[in-house]
């Protein structure tokens, strides 16, 4: 769930580890935390329950949306327990709506580590960890650990009913996820003249099941939905006329009989394209700060030049990451020359960022890497280099001459 575009900044900070002594077993008495947090605790019997408050806070400057998303870790140290009838859940709640949870997420004894996101607008917020079951509980310690990105590019729950749907814009991208089975996700958009106007909906990562995923459409065309199965990437466009006002869409669970393959908590991607709408501005919208990301599959950690780079799900920070190994590094770096399999292999300068400038007023930045020619010498002065390859990571501004259709400007995230 995560808008690469129209990033201004992020929020992101190296989260700090409380220990929640007292955690209340109401909403009345919850143990008050920052929305970027982690903490550890434990239950005391299968009764038990812990609450946490925490606040997402407005701006001061009306013109400014604070919403954003949170990204939340449950986890058990290990080794696991042996009792598959044990274990802990999670619900995440709005003050506004505490009989109703915006999301749930269990993690049986047996298991480490659950997870989930959940976009969220400004105002108070629980989770409650409680025991799956009555008779026994699990008596390792839990770790919370919740990571809070500003982005008004979000969901913002809850949007459950066209009364709190989603404002979006035209031609921007939108994030969400379904945070239950009978979950659907509101968003409005208004036309300030009639229009042709294109619907689809995305995902990064495509699933399993052919017969689950998602269905989508207009509220006043609810006969024109479409479905995208979750082993589908991309959706099958929507195209309507529709006239100048606000606009309705929905995004729900596809039909199924297979409940255990509905797609609760994957990500998706909406987006509603007008002809006649100016596409978003995004010339200095996104500056060009260096930004440290972490794969979430390979826990891998990358450089990328600003925080619009970063891909959908990865926890990104502007601090660099202690301990860990970024690729690239943000610094040049030189590599000696090596043998492998009897095959000489030259040594290499890699130079991850390198700006540059073209007669024709383009800007553009480069990832450049040398490799080392002539005898090997271990004298630095009588080094020799020539260009390896050199690839295009992005344009920053478009020159007066047009760019080859095949102009690669992908971001190398290894």
């Amino acid at each position: 769930m995560r808008y690469t575009s129209l990033i201004c900044g992020l929020l992101l900070i190296s989260p700090y580890t409380t220990m929640a002594e007292d955690a209340g077993d109401t909403p009345a008495t919850a143990k008050t935390i920052s929305a970027k947090t982690k903490l550890k605790e434990t239950l005391s019997s299968p009764q038990d329950v812990d609450f946490y408050s925490f606040k997402i806070r407005g701006s001061r400057d009306p013109q400014i949306d604070n919403s954003g998303n949170i990204s939340v870790v449950f986890s058990q140290p290990s080794p696991p327990g042996v009792n598959p009838q044990s274990g802990w859940k999670i619900e995440l709640f709005s003050e506004s709506d505490l009989a109703n949870n915006l999301y749930t997420a269990i993690l049986p004894e047996t298991s480490l580590k659950a997870e989930f996101e959940q976009g969220l607008s400004v105002g108070d917020y629980y989770y409650k960890v409680s025991s799956l079951d009555g008779t026994v509980y699990p008596a390792a310690e839990y770790t919370l650990t919740g990571v809070w990105e500003k982005n008004d590019h979000y969901e913002k729950s809850p949007n459950d009913t066209p009364d709190n749907a989603t404002s979006i814009r035209a031609n921007e991208i939108y994030y969400g996820n379904l945070s239950s089975v009978a979950d659907v996700d509101y968003f409005h958009f208004n036309l300030e003249t009639p229009d042709t106007v294109t619907i689809t909906l995305n995902q990064d990562v495509p699933g399993i099941y052919p017969n689950s995923g998602w269905q989508f459409g207009l509220l006043s065309q609810a006969g024109s939905v479409i479905n995208m199965p979750s082993t589908s990437q991309a959706s099958t466009p929507l195209q309507v006329e529709l006239g100048a006002g606000i606009h309705y869409l929905f995004v729900r669970v596809m039909p199924t009989d297979d409940l255990l393959t509905v797609p609760v908590g994957r990500a998706y991607q909406i987006k509603a394209t007008a002809q006649n709408v100016a596409p978003p501005q995004t010339e200095d919208v996104c500056p060009f700060i260096f930004t440290y990301a972490q794969n979430p599959v390979t826990q891998h950690w990358a450089t990328f030049p600003t925080p619009c780079d970063v891909p959908t799900g990865w926890v990104s920070q502007q601090e660099i990451p202690n301990a860990d190994k970024v690729c690239p590094s943000r610094n040049s770096s030189y590599k000696w020359p090596s043998v492998k399999d009897g095959v000489q292999i030259p040594g290499k300068v890699m130079i991850p960022y390198l700006d540059v400038t073209d007669l024709d007023g383009g800007e553009y930045m480069f990832r450049l890497e040398l490799n080392q020619e002539g005898e090997v010498t271990t004298t630095a002065a009588d080094f020799r280099f020539n260009v390896g390859s050199m690839k295009l990571i992005r344009v920053i501004k478009q020159p007066n001459v047009v760019i080859p259709d095949n102009a690669d400007i992908s971001v190398i995230t290894e």
